[in-house]
């Protein structure tokens, strides 16, 4: 193998001839192998090049060389029509289409296999979550939902993707998605490795005030306790049964005529002396008798729940997805 030959036979007798056949016969039969290229070129000449195991076709204006592929690998290191198997980057220029029996299958790995540098719209299935994931180029996110949306679920399953809102601790590198999005609001779990969810059982949600003011002072991920709006009841006082409160009528010289007679305050039994009014001297008036210090009871119907205040509702379930 001489990878020189011109391919040219001179005249020539003998064993010259000879020779000067084997070296062509010998360029033919090596595809003219060399860690150079072919001395003299021709257009659809072969060369398998030594130095990087490729096999070269050269091009049809007979200035250049069209690598074809691989001496050492099979199939020349293309894809079979069957089956095929591929290594590095595949880029293509144009679309991939499947037919409608076809499929697309996507890498899938654990959230610890992600890749390194991972560029935006880059997708996976995510083996840790059972989910796929697409890379928005800061972040993945699990499909299109985003990591930390809050779904009220009708079952008592909890899908794939999402976990019950039920203040658990779980791993911040596992779920480091979520916690990327929620962080510790809810909790801060061991405070190393660990990040709580939302505990929303038996709960109502509120939208965050952000500084509007109808529900001021309030921290984000905050619980609330409950509180009635202001409101009257009515109320009624137990009954004394039928009484008699006491009357003292007290004597005072030179008014002898005022307690009998037309016209008269008092008259029969009732004269001085009976238990009817008291004299006030300080303002020259009687008056009742007082009954001293007392109480009365007064009751205020209950209504409502201690469980309250709540409006109507169906109990379902909180989910979040990670």
């Amino acid at each position: 193998m001489s990878n020189t030959h011109d391919y040219s036979l001179a005249n020539a007798n003998g064993q010259t001839f000879r020779s000067d056949l084997n070296n062509v016969l010998g360029d033919i039969q090596s595809t003219n192998t060399g860690t150079s290229a072919p001395t003299t070129t021709v257009a659809g000449k072969l060369w398998i090049d030594e130095t990087n195991n490729l096999i070269k076709l050269r091009n049809n204006s007979n200035n250049g060389w069209v690598t074809l592929g691989a001496s050492n690998t099979a199939e020349m290191g293309h894809a079979t029509t069957a089956s095929p198997s591929f290594t590095g980057t595949i880029t293509s220029a144009g679309d991939i289409v499947c037919n409608s029996t076809s499929r697309l299958k996507l890498p899938a790995g654990t959230t610890a296999q992600r890749p390194g540098s991972a560029a935006t719209g880059d997708t996976r299935w995510n083996t840790s979550l059972s989910a796929q994931e697409i890379y928005n180029g800061s972040t993945w996110e699990s499909g299109s939902v985003p990591a930390g949306s809050v779904s009220a679920f009708a079952g008592l399953a909890v899908p794939t993707g999402w976990l019950e809102c039920n203040g658990a601790a779980i791993s911040r590198s596992t779920y480091a998605t979520l916690f990327a999005a929620i962080s510790t609001h809810y909790g801060v779990g061991d405070g190393s490795s660990t990040f709580n969810l939302p505990d929303l059982r038996g709960e109502f949600v509120r939208g965050f005030d952000n500084s509007r003011g109808v529900d001021s002072g309030r921290t984000f991920g905050t619980a609330q306790s409950g509180v009635n709006a202001q409101h009257n009841h009515t109320g009624s006082t137990a009954s004394a049964g039928t009484h008699n409160h006491p009357f003292r009528a007290t004597w005072r010289e030179g008014d002898e005529d005022s307690w009998s007679g037309s016209n008269k305050v008092f008259s029969g039994d009732n004269a001085p002396g009976g238990d009817i009014a008291v004299y006030d001297s300080s303002t020259n008036h009687y008056r009742i008798q007082d009954a001293g210090a007392h109480t009365h009871t007064v009751t205020v119907a209950n209504q409502g729940s201690a469980a309250g205040p709540y409006p109507r509702n169906i109990a379902m379930m909180y989910i979040i997805k990670i």
